[in-house]
């Protein structure tokens, strides 16, 4: 099962979108279990906004990251790059759903297996952040936002110009199955 991370701070810039079970939930007020402020929230998420401006336009109703992650949670919501066809947050290419390792780029990983090395990376990648002190600060919210996976591939960049080759090899060698 994934596991869901969504921080107040580290998802601000994160845009969300509703998903088949969310538009279902705006049409039918009692499809789903939520609150007012929930709902509100839920109405606001379209694609464009970013989380930090749903919470600013929601904060009057007591909307907090809380309600966001129970949107989350109960499948009303998906990050916009999890939405087929949809753009990336920076415009960067979609990442991807292979292999790590330029020598067998072609071998498609299963999701069983992008999980499993997820699991391992994300805890690993976030005490390599932590070692940076406040320097890391930004970079370890960054870890923390990642989308499974393909987030945290897509940061090996990031993490090694503050690393270094050498700090960023143990990660590395994680995500690619080494």
């Amino acid at each position: 099962m994934y596991r869901i991370m969504l921080t107040f701070i580290s998802g601000l810039a994160m845009i969300y979108t509703k998903s088949e079970t969310g538009l279902h939930a705006i049409k039918d007020r009692h499809a789903v279990d939520i609150t007012r402020a929930q709902r509100s929230a839920l109405i606001l998420f379209d694609g464009k906004r970013s989380l930090r401006e749903v919470l600013d336009a929601t904060a009057s109703l007591g909307v907090t990251a809380s309600d966001v992650e129970v949107l989350v949670a109960s499948g009303l919501l998906l990050p916009s790059a999890a939405v087929p066809g949809a753009a990336r947050l920076e415009g960067s290419a979609a990442v991807p759903q292979t292999a790590a390792r330029p020598d067998d780029a072609a071998v498609p990983l299963s999701e069983e297996e992008r999980v499993r090395r997820y699991r391992v990376a994300y805890p690993l990648a976030t005490q390599l952040t932590a070692k940076l002190g406040l320097k890391g600060f930004t970079l370890n919210l960054a870890v923390e936002s990642a989308q499974g996976f393909d987030g945290l591939v897509e940061l090996l960049p990031r993490l090694r110009s503050a690393l270094g080759d050498e700090g960023v090899r143990p990660l590395q060698a994680v995500l690619q199955g080494r």
